[in-house]
């Protein structure tokens, strides 16, 4: 009645390496997806020279990308999801998380600051909040950070990856705020942003992370000389390397081309972000 459906036979004699890695991963189940834009930023630090003079905060090309990403969130609400039981619901805000890195007893540590509503924010205003945020941070003055080690400190690796799982599953499958751990309500966002430029790389990519259910992760790299193609001439321009990790249950091929070309548009055109 039934039949095989791969003709098939056991592969004999494999090396420790493979039967490491058979020990080591499952089968595939990682939406995954992957993409770079190369992002002419001359405008861009056109712009940011002549605001130094204007603005009252030391304004970076990351406030620009904040803003970029949070316009781009806005203008394609289909991006600014999340998946809750295995249906999609769209969000109510346009939240975008920057990533912070900071240092413990000399210890290289990563957390983050969330800027809501980012969209409807002025550079200076997202400039001023992330400033804020990161000093926090960095002095170990940041509340919320401080409540979540607390609670999670003690935790053995094997416990803290099921405790993250269920705190997962309370706060975006049940939507329910874990209140009682005093954590911060949808601490992630629609979308993370973490820049490696300042570490001098030029291209990398980031995970998604599964307990944030934040469906796109952004990579900054940092701003380097190359030589483009422009009106037939070669010529030397200011490029920075924008890499994109997606969850493609959210984010197709069609619906990547389309708010990629917009965020494309917004950096290399930046008077749109003012």
């Amino acid at each position: 009645m039934f039949r095989k459906n791969v003709e098939c036979r056991p592969l004999k004699n494999i090396s420790t390496w493979r039967k490491i890695s058979l020990a080591t991963w499952e089968k595939p189940g990682d939406p995954s997806s992957y993409g770079e834009m190369e992002i002419d930023m001359t405008k861009a630090l056109a712009l940011l020279e002549k605001l130094k003079t204007e603005s009252n905060e030391k304004l970076t090309i990351t406030h620009f990308i904040v803003k970029g990403v949070a316009k781009m969130l806005a203008e394609f609400p289909d991006t600014n999801v999340i998946i809750r039981r295995n249906k999609i619901y769209l969000r109510d805000n346009v939240d975008v998380f920057v990533q912070v890195f900071w240092q413990e007893k000399g210890r290289p540590d990563l957390s983050g600051a969330k800027i809501r509503d980012a969209h409807k924010k002025t550079l200076d205003q997202i400039a001023d909040e992330l400033n804020q945020q990161t000093q926090k941070i960095r002095a170990g003055d940041d509340p919320n950070l401080k409540q979540s080690k607390m609670s999670l400190k003690f935790l053995p690796p094997f416990l803290l990856k099921w405790v993250m799982k269920c705190l997962a599953y309370i706060g975006y499958d049940l939507n329910l705020s874990p209140f009682f751990l005093k954590l911060p309500p949808d601490p992630f966002g629609g979308a993370m942003i973490t820049n490696v430029g300042m570490f001098g790389i030029k291209t990398a990519w980031a995970p998604l992370v599964p307990f944030s259910r934040t469906p796109i992760v952004f990579v900054v790299g940092v701003i380097t000389d190359q030589a483009v193609v422009e009106n037939g001439q070669v010529v030397v321009k200011p490029i920075v390397h924008i890499t994109a990790t997606v969850d493609h249950r959210i984010v197709d091929g069609y619906l990547a081309g389309k708010a990629g070309g917009y965020l494309k548009n917004l950096l290399e055109n930046p008077e749109q972000l003012l």
